[in-house]
């Protein structure tokens, strides 16, 4: 853990649709704490959390809940939004014990992605298939981010789950073996989709070609026939 997350809340006294609209008006955020002994409803400002989120390891790190005189060491497990204001609706956190390992999504960081041999040499284009990680490690050595050096990535080579230099004290949260080694980011050809969109538009044009033809063939037979 390389950053210190501290999040001031307080006692959520009532519960119910009402009462959580009421503090959204207020300029708080409904929250809930699990995992520990007991569930905790607590409210947050949403000026404080607005500004916590901004940096991305807000959203895998540990965060200090200070409830009170009571400090609380959790995690971010679910934000919901507001789909037309984009504003913060509700939070979930989990309460984690700093000697038991945790279960957490931390991005992934490409580096040398312009020197990347695929790109400069071959002017090939990468693919991002993952954007995070889902890792196992104790709270304290949750990293900011799993960096996956790109510079030797060739064109029509993927760099696999197994090829990630994990950092010290963390494993892959899921089974990683030959047959459950996704890719997490590819190397490949622009010109190949071209070309294969360009067949496709071909193959599709003869296939009405003779559709048209027979249209002709069967207007030309009428003709003869009222001719007659």
């Amino acid at each position: 853990m390389n950053t210190e997350y501290i999040l001031q809340a307080t006692i959520r006294e009532n519960q119910g649709t009402s009462s959580s609209k009421k503090i959204r008006r207020d300029n708080g955020i409904p929250a809930v704490v699990y995992g520990g002994k007991d569930n905790s409803n607590i409210i947050l400002d949403s000026n404080e959390v607005a500004k916590k989120i901004k940096d991305s390891g807000f959203y895998s790190n540990v965060i200090q809940l200070k409830i009170g005189k009571k400090t609380v060491d959790v995690i971010l497990k679910d934000l919901q939004r507001d789909p037309s204001k984009s504003s913060i609706t509700h939070m979930d956190f989990f309460a984690v014990d700093k000697n038991k390992a945790v279960i957490v999504n931390v991005p992934i960081l490409f580096v040398n992605e312009d020197t990347c041999s695929g790109v400069k040499l071959g002017g090939g284009k990468l693919s991002h298939i993952q954007t995070e990680l889902e890792v196992s490690c104790l709270p304290k050595d949750i990293p900011e981010n799993i960096q996956i050096d790109v510079a030797d990535l060739e064109i029509g080579h993927s760099i696999h789950m197994s090829e990630i230099k994990m950092p010290a004290n963390v494993e892959h949260a899921v089974t990683v073996d030959e047959e459950h080694d996704s890719p997490v980011v590819s190397c490949y050809e622009p010109k190949a989709e071209k070309v294969e969109d360009v067949v496709e538009a071909s193959a599709s044009d003869s296939e009405e070609t003779p559709a048209a033809d027979d249209k002709k063939e069967e207007s030309a037979s009428d003709t003869k026939e009222e001719s007659k």
